[in-house]
């Protein structure tokens, strides 16, 4: 689900969440509502259920005034938590367990944070995915160089100048 190397979260439905991705059509299959945050222009998305590898987790994600993702949150869902439970302990033994097998314990890497955080307000445990602030990356795709070449293709390259034998001679005597 959480890839160490990259930081990509991929779900069962093919949705997939890399570091400040634009956040598109795919991650908004199941979305229920869009709030925005105190800081201006930054928005956290409640983007549903979704299946993964590890079970069906509730998804959200905070995206930046570029609408990049910024941070993912995930939280297991399962019948066993149930509504009255007064602590998270079995969810965030699953988080943990999550973090364990597919990151091997580890927190930090180049590309973000990786952390459990229970919401106090909702009484509910998430698996927080925070990626760096990086270089900023265009949101639209690049350009193939196949079309670079069609619409402004390179100058043809002449062939090179015969030299004299006067400049020949000179060179040589340098050497």
């Amino acid at each position: 689900m959480i890839s160490g190397a990259t930081g990509e979260i991929v779900l069962a439905n093919g949705v997939i969440f890399t570091p400040h991705c634009g956040l598109v059509q795919e991650h908004l299959v199941d979305v229920r509502a869009h709030r925005e945050l105190s800081v201006p222009g930054w928005t956290l998305h409640l983007l549903g259920e979704h299946e993964s590898d590890h079970g069906l987790f509730e998804v959200q994600a905070v995206s930046d005034p570029a609408c990049r993702i910024c941070t993912v949150l995930l939280s297991h869902l399962h019948p066993f938590y149930g509504e009255e439970a007064d602590d998270e302990a079995e969810r965030r033994a699953f988080h943990e367990g999550v973090l364990e097998t597919d990151l091997g314990g580890l927190r930090e890497f180049f590309w973000g944070e990786v952390f459990c955080r229970t919401d106090t307000e909702s009484n509910q445990d998430w698996l927080v995915v925070v990626y760096r602030p990086g270089p900023t990356v265009p949101l639209r795709p690049p350009i193939p160089p196949r079309y670079l070449r069609t619409h402004a293709p390179l100058p043809e390259l002449s062939p090179p100048e015969p030299a004299d034998n006067f400049s020949l001679l000179n060179l040589t005597k340098r050497s």
